[in-house]
Order: structure tokens, then C-alpha cells, then sequence
């Protein structure tokens, strides 16, 4: 006989002015699903580049208070206007 699953999700609420309304763990499972599937995949990249640089460029991004990928990600958006596609 094969043991009973335990649902360990638990219910969202969500408070609008003085309604309070509770969805039930299905609906919440659905959202959580739809969200997944609305999110683009990611993989790593792994550059090579001297240890000056890479400190150089942590602290410029920490100074502009970027993350390292979204500094990339910009700069080669710059690279793409500049030089075409």
C-alpha cells in the first residue's frame, strides 16, 4: 500500500483594502506553474579575463549598483546600436 502524499503548500491570501481573499492550494499551483513557464531559461556564461579586470569591473558595477550579468547584458545591447546587429 502506498503512503498518502501531504499537500505542504499553503494557502495564499491576499488583503484588498478590508476584503481578505483566500485562494484555494490548486489555484495557488497554477500560478506558480503559469509564472515557471512565463520565465525565460538561463544558462552560464564563463568569460576568462585577468584577475585586475574582473576586480575592477565588481567594483564599477557595485559602484553603479548593477549586478555583473546586467551590466553585460546592457553593454552588449550598446555593442548591437553601434555596430548593428
Amino acid at each position: 500500500m502506498k503512503k498518502k502524499k501531504y499537500d505542504l503548500t499553503s494557502d495564499l491570501i491576499s488583503i484588498d483594502k478590508d476584503n481578505i481573499l483566500i485562494d484555494n492550494a490548486v489555484n495557488s499551483k497554477a500560478e506558480i506553474l503559469e509564472n515557471k513557464n512565463t520565465k525565460e531559461t538561463k544558462v552560464l556564461l564563463t568569460l576568462s579575463v585577468q584577475e585586475e579586470f574582473r576586480s575592477e569591473f565588481k567594483s564599477w558595477c557595485a559602484r553603479h549598483k548593477l549586478n555583473m550579468s546586467e551590466a553585460i547584458i546592457k553593454g552588449f545591447k550598446i555593442l548591437k546600436e553601434k555596430h548593428g546587429p
